[in-house]
């Protein structure tokens, strides 16, 4: 009877142990906030999901700033909110964030849907999504007593997102249920709250009232609040998901390539040419593009190069500006969800004009620095060619490496002597030295 009244005791013993471990881990669970901005794609959706999925927490934050869902499925990540383990918050901000398309819709699936105050919700309808066109509305968020009523407001309100964007000032019943200026001030104030996922019930913990000397009382966060990003590479090549960015990268590249060209040489140009055509070609591929508006970004880009190569600028220069800028403010589909911010495209093409006409020109110029020295000065010197001519080389004359081009048919091979019989703009026209 002692043995059976000992056993029972020590198994007591060992679920109240094992009750007092489980609480104890719970208060270590952090809050997780999953940094999600830019315009969503497949990949960072993926993180998304697979943070939601495995990562122990006791409330999820999603911090959301972006224009809308530019490629891949939504569905997947809008399943992992419902299936979380923990009570999953959306919060768009800080302000000016914006959460438009299918972004919009998680606010409608999650526990609770928060935003900054001056931030921008709307255009839920999505302008871009490859799997599904129709986002599921949560008749449960609305606050109407009966299916109908419920129903009513949804499309009312839906319809009214669908149309327009607006900016968040107060609650916006079925979407944003709380107005928060930080993600810490949010964390704090759902303290208290008791939330039903499925069968399971959550009560939020997350916050203490500590007393000041003064004896104010202050509410402040009793968890570890744990922020989560994508990975290095991710956010390297996520920095051409904005159509602003895009353009950028891309006329980076092919400016930085052009000056590689003329400059005749590897080096930092050539490098920086490669790196941007990466974030570009991420850009491009992401983001919904006007492909004609690319190609006349190209053609403007052109344009300035056939004027720089003739050493002056004209009207070739005066229409590259307009097709960039044109191209520039027209480069997505999905307007004005995902359109170019007009100042930015703006300064970016400035910046290729001064590039072209003053930068690239003055360093090729460089090299006729002094007075008694000038292009026409080459013609009938003697060189080494430093590549094979298939027409174009490389070219070293008075010990300065030259773009080069030869017109005969037979071919230069590096190391032949050749002799300059010509200049066109910055490339020397060279000929093989005749025979003695």
């Amino acid at each position: 009877m002692s043995r059976r009244i000992l056993t029972l005791l020590f198994l007591c013993l060992a679920v109240l142990a094992f009750v007092g471990t489980a609480t104890a881990q719970d208060d270590d669970v952090p809050v997780v906030v999953i940094d999600l901005k830019k315009a969503f794609d497949q990949r960072l959706m993926d993180f998304a999901v697979q943070t939601l999925s495995e990562t122990p927490a006791h409330l999820f934050v999603l911090q959301v700033d972006a224009p809308g869902v530019a490629s891949g499925d939504l569905e997947p990540l809008l399943a992992a909110v419902d299936e979380a383990q923990a009570p999953v918050v959306v919060w768009v901000g800080a302000r000016p964030a914006v959460a438009y398309g299918g972004v919009g819709s998680l606010l409608n699936r999650a526990d609770v849907g928060a935003a900054a105050p001056g931030t921008r919700v709307g255009y839920l309808e999505p302008a871009v999504m490859t799997d599904s066109q129709m986002v599921e509305v949560d008749l449960d968020r609305f606050s109407g007593s009966t299916e109908e009523e419920r129903e009513s407001q949804a499309e009312t309100i839906t319809a009214l997102l669908n149309s327009e964007s607006i900016v968040v000032d107060e609650a916006i019943a079925g979407y944003v249920d709380v107005v928060s200026p930080s993600i810490g001030q949010l964390i704090v104030g759902l303290d208290g709250e008791v939330i039903a996922r499925g069968d399971a019930t959550f009560e939020i913990a997350t916050a203490d009232v500590i007393e000041l000397d003064d004896g104010t009382e202050v509410a402040t966060t009793s968890r570890l609040v744990q922020f989560v990003k994508p990975n290095l590479w991710d956010r390297f090549l996520r920095l051409a998901t904005q159509p602003e960015a895009a353009f950028f990268f891309l006329v980076t590249a092919i400016a930085a390539a052009t000056f590689e060209f003329y400059a005749a040489g590897a080096g930092v140009a050539a490098v920086a040419s490669v790196v941007a055509f990466i974030l570009a070609g991420y850009g491009l591929g992401t983001l919904p593009m006007s492909w004609p508006s690319v190609a006349v970004v190209v053609a403007g880009l052109v344009l300035y190069t056939w004027d720089f190569q003739r050493n002056r600028l004209g009207w070739r220069s005066i229409a590259g500006t307009v097709a960039l800028i044109g191209g520039g403010l027209t480069f997505t589909t999905a307007r004005p969800q995902m359109a170019p911010t007009w100042w930015i495209v703006l300064v970016v093409v400035a910046g290729m004009a001064l590039f072209y006409g003053v930068a690239l020109t003055t360093i090729v110029r460089s090299r006729f620095s002094t007075t008694t020295i000038g292009r026409e000065s080459l013609i009938g010197k003697t060189g080494t060619a430093e590549t094979s001519f298939d027409p174009d080389g490389i070219v070293v004359v008075d010990e300065a490496r030259w773009r080069g081009r030869s017109h005969r048919e037979a071919g230069i091979k590096a190391g032949d002597d050749v002799e300059v019989t010509g200049v066109d703009g910055i490339v020397l026209d060279i000929a093989p030295v005749a025979a003695d």
